[in-house]
This record gives structure tokens, sequence and C-alpha cells, in this order.
């Protein structure tokens, strides 16, 4: 049946204004934290049943499952929190066994910052940036920001490896050990002052 012409073939609701389609995408900022959150959902499900696996090889049997090679029980889970490169995982259930013998492979025990995420915010204080704009900086690019003192603590290791470094014996192919204007002969032990080069 034709349509008479008088009338209008949309509804008013129907009909776009420049204000109704701005009004329904969203701001980037809140897209970019909505497309966080779901990379972070994502690999939560994938950790947690990475680790659901890990045990089921611990106990050698899967979830019910009477075998003969079975190790130990299933003793529910606990949550923890894991900062990781896509952003911080709230609510991680890490399973766990009766006894105690399961350790999860995914991450380190006690750890709450991924590897890649400690050495990134060391390597960042390393560099000469503040503890505050490393938080800063971790803020902005995993939606988390790590406290002062959590960067410190992960910068104490550092610490560490430096008394380590300084400490190590050198080998006996080194001859000469230069210290500020002069140098020390490993023959003789004794100082001698260098002349300036330029």
């Amino acid at each position: 049946m034709p349509v008479p012409k008088n009338k209008p073939t949309t509804r008013a609701s129907e009909v776009s204004t420049p204000e109704s389609a701005s009004a329904a995408l969203p701001e980037p900022e809140e897209f970019r934290q909505h497309l966080r959150r779901l990379a972070v959902s994502a690999v939560q499900v994938l950790i947690e049943h990475v680790m659901r696996e890990e045990l089921e090889q611990c106990i050698g049997a899967s979830w019910g499952e009477c075998t003969p090679n079975r190790r130990g029980y299933r003793n529910g889970s606990y949550t923890r929190d894991l900062v990781t490169p896509t952003g911080r995982i709230e609510d991680l259930k890490v399973p766990r066994d009766r006894e105690g013998a399961f350790h999860s492979e995914v991450f380190e025990r006690y750890k709450r910052y991924e590897p890649e995420v400690a050495e990134a915010l060391t390597q960042m204080f390393v560099s000469g940036v503040s503890t505050h704009k490393v938080g800063e900086v971790a803020q902005t690019l995993m939606g988390v920001a790590p406290s002062a003192s959590a960067v410190s603590r992960l910068n104490h290791t550092l610490t560490e490896q430096f008394a380590a470094w300084r400490e190590r014996g050198l080998q006996p192919h080194y001859r000469v050990v230069y210290a500020g204007r002069g140098c020390i002969s490993r023959c003789d032990m004794e100082p001698k002052r260098m002349r300036r080069s330029f």
C-alpha cells in the first residue's frame, strides 16, 4: 500500500540528531577503561584456568575423579590480587590442595607484581625517575599505581644485587683498577697519579 506524502515514514524517536549520536558513543577515556576491564577479566579467566590445570597435574586427578594415581585432594581456593601488564587483577581465585603442596608456577609466592612489571618499575627507578613519578607512569600504563613503599621494596633487590656485584672477586686477568683520578696496579698495589688527557 502506498504511503501518503503528508505523513513521515519514520517516527520522531528514530530520527538521528547530532546530540543523540554523540550521546550514544562513550568518551575515549571511558572506552579505554572498558577495554582495560575486559582485558583484565580475560587474563583473570585464563590464569585461573591454567592454575586449575596445574592443580590437576599436581593431584593426578581431575575434579571428582577417582583414580589409583591420585596424590591428594582439592581444598577450595583463596583470593589474592596480582598486578599484570594488563592491569590489576582483584580477587584472583588461587586453588589449593589439602596438604599445601601445590604452588602455582603462574606467579611467585608472596609477590604481588608479575616479574615483567617489577622489572619495568625498577628500570624506571634506575633511569632516574622518582618514586612518585614511577607510580604516575604505572597508573597511566596499567591502571594501577604502586605505592611508594612498594617501589622501594622492589628497588631493595637492586641494592642487594649491587652489593653482591661490588664484593665479587676480580678475575686474575684484571691488571689495573681505575678509581677516580688515580689507578691502582694489581702488581704493586700503589696508587699512581694519572695525567688528564683533555
